[in-house]
């Protein structure tokens, strides 16, 4: 597999203290906003998605067009002056997570940081039970918990070897609150799945160096709510203020990067645009 864009250093790209992150659904929101900000913060980002250029985006439930691409932000995060690289990763797609993974290790030898943020968004996050076929319903079981799982357990195998690591899952507060109607079974019931991965990874692999954290980024306005549903994207949050990404990417980088960190790892679910608050942090200290 080929990047779509890299920085020219050599092959290994990083210094010996460089740490290497992995961002899924880095081509747009929140994603993005976690991305550009782990490159600006020094690491060297491996930048993943479906959309691999400017203007292929689509949304899957809705089929309309949607901002952004790995190109785009592999792009803006070398223009600060970081290192990326673009990698085509496709959560229904279980051999493209292994070329994505390999490729990393063959680029920069080691694997600091997961981010599971992205998700498969098909027609069926909003359908009812009546409504849904059963083969929508194994693909959303497969790519927002499944595949999320064998994708962990893969960068498990390399930070295990390291002895150490730090995986970050991107969760929603819909999975554990009673249900409301704004999102359907097969949104929600993966989601819960997915959330006791890093639990399970933090009760058998802390011994191992490696920290789990399983995270909510509250009411945020994105780039692909505001393409999808216009003005009505804020009739989601129910007359909430919205978050902004950048929000939810200064605690992810936060929980990446300081030696504090593992502290907050467990089965609770973080608010990240209020971490610091809640926690009596100062982000800048």
């Amino acid at each position: 597999m080929e990047p779509v864009s890299q920085s020219t250093s050599p092959r290994d790209g990083i210094s010996g203290e460089t740490k290497v992150a992995l961002v899924t659904g880095a081509t747009r929101g929140i994603g993005r906003a976690i991305a550009e900000s782990l490159g600006a913060a020094g690491f060297a980002v491996v930048v993943t998605g479906r959309t691999m250029a400017a203007g292929q985006g689509h949304h899957d439930g809705i089929g309309l067009p949607v901002p952004g691409s790995v190109e785009e932000t592999v792009e803006h995060i070398m223009e600060a002056g970081g290192t990326a690289l673009g990698l085509r990763l496709d959560l229904l797609d279980r051999g493209s997570i292994d070329a994505a993974i390999d490729a990393t290790v063959e680029r920069f030898g080691r694997l600091d940081v997961l981010v599971n943020n992205g998700i498969y968004q098909g027609p069926g996050v909003r359908q009812t039970i009546a409504e849904i076929p059963m083969e929508e319903a194994e693909r959303l079981t497969q790519g927002n918990f499944l595949n999320q799982f064998y994708l962990s357990r893969r960068v498990l195998e390399i930070m295990r070897r390291q002895g150490s690591g730090r995986l970050i899952f991107m969760s929603a507060l819909s999975s554990v609150n009673p249900t409301v109607g704004s999102s359907g079974l097969f949104y929600n019931a993966p989601k819960a799945a997915f959330n006791k991965i890093p639990d399970f990874i933090n009760f058998e692999h802390g011994k191992d160096g490696i920290s789990a954290f399983l995270i909510e980024p509250q009411f945020t306005m994105t780039d692909t709510l505001r393409a999808v549903m216009g003005e009505e994207a804020d009739k989601i949050g129910f007359g909430l203020t919205p978050y902004d990404p950048q929000d939810t990417a200064r605690t992810v980088v936060w929980l990446s990067s300081r030696p504090e960190a593992p502290a907050h790892a467990g089965p609770a679910i973080i608010n990240a645009p209020d971490f610091f608050r809640d926690n009596g942090i100062d982000p800048a200290s």
